[in-house]
């Protein structure tokens, strides 16, 4: 059994959960008649459920993206504008967006003859593929939908990048180097479009959705430790999606900015609202 790091902030609330349940329900979170979502990767896993999770509290419109993993090489710059202009020709409006689509290094063949992650800057020459798809990919979603969450002003206006808790590793024990840094890129940014935009009333949020198993970890025979990902990944699958009709809901400034973990119990963290606005009780604030 693998025991993170305390600084990691698992349990920075006391309580945490592993499904969505009672406030972070979707069916609790009733979002205003003309809400409108975009979720990137929204084919499958995480994303589908993320999207999902929005149906069912009642999204006016639901934009969703997703590519097969042969077209995310693919994916520039005028395909996300695209995106973004029949966004706004559609709805007119935009009052979340979730940057969600991601990928990790490609498998290597052990001496078991069983698929493992690679380790190291040696090992792990997917670095072009990964940065590309997680890091810029996030990029290019904030550049073409934060001016429509800029002009949108009477909503949320909540830009989502789903990170992950290997921003927060210096190895590659549990994740490869390039998915981990992707993962910081993804944090700094969040806090960037935080300073820069919160003078428009943007909101910006870096959301771990838990320790999930997807159709990205499915395959993993074990971690570099030996542990398996089936024994080390046991949240839902709709954690997050509840967990994002809650925090995209209504304005929550006072955890813009900053890493939050969909497992987190959001009554215990709302007690804590005026603590983390000071800034000194949130040691997840996105230094990483």
């Amino acid at each position: 059994m693998i025991t993170l790091p305390e600084h990691w902030g698992v349990r920075f609330t006391p309580t945490v959960h592993t499904h969505a349940e009672g406030p972070t329900d979707p069916r609790n979170n009733k979002l205003h008649p003309n809400f409108v979502v975009v979720v990137t990767g929204a084919g499958k896993g995480l994303g589908y459920h993320i999207a999902l999770a929005y149906a069912q509290a009642g999204a006016h419109g639901i934009v969703i993206a997703s590519r097969t993993k042969s077209d995310l090489l693919r994916l520039d710059d005028d395909d996300v504008k695209r995106l973004a202009d029949a966004t706004k020709a559609k709805f007119g409006r935009l009052d979340v967006v979730v940057a969600n689509a991601g990928i990790i290094s490609k498998y290597l063949e052990g001496p078991d003859g069983k698929q493992r992650l690679p380790i190291g800057v040696v090992e792990d020459t997917d670095f072009d593929r990964v940065i590309n798809t997680n890091f810029m990919g996030s990029y290019r979603v904030a550049k073409h939908f934060v001016p429509q969450l800029v002009e949108t002003k009477d909503g949320p206006q909540a830009f989502v990048c789903i990170t992950s808790l290997a921003a927060l590793t210096s190895s590659s024990d549990l994740t490869p180097i390039a998915y981990n840094l992707s993962k910081i890129g993804n944090n700094r940014m969040v806090q960037h479009i935080h300073n820069d935009h919160k003078k428009d009333g943007v909101q910006a949020f870096a959301v771990h959705p838990g320790a999930v198993l997807t159709p990205q970890t499915e395959m993993h025979h074990t971690t570099q430790l030996g542990v398996g990902w089936t024994d080390l990944l046991t949240d839902d699958v709709k954690l997050c999606g509840g967990f994002l009709t809650w925090l995209t809901r209504e304005k929550r400034e006072w955890l813009s900015g900053r890493y939050v973990s969909a497992a987190w119990d959001v009554d215990e963290l709302t007690a804590m609202k005026d603590e983390i606005v000071e800034g000194d009780k949130l040691v997840m604030r996105m230094v990483v």
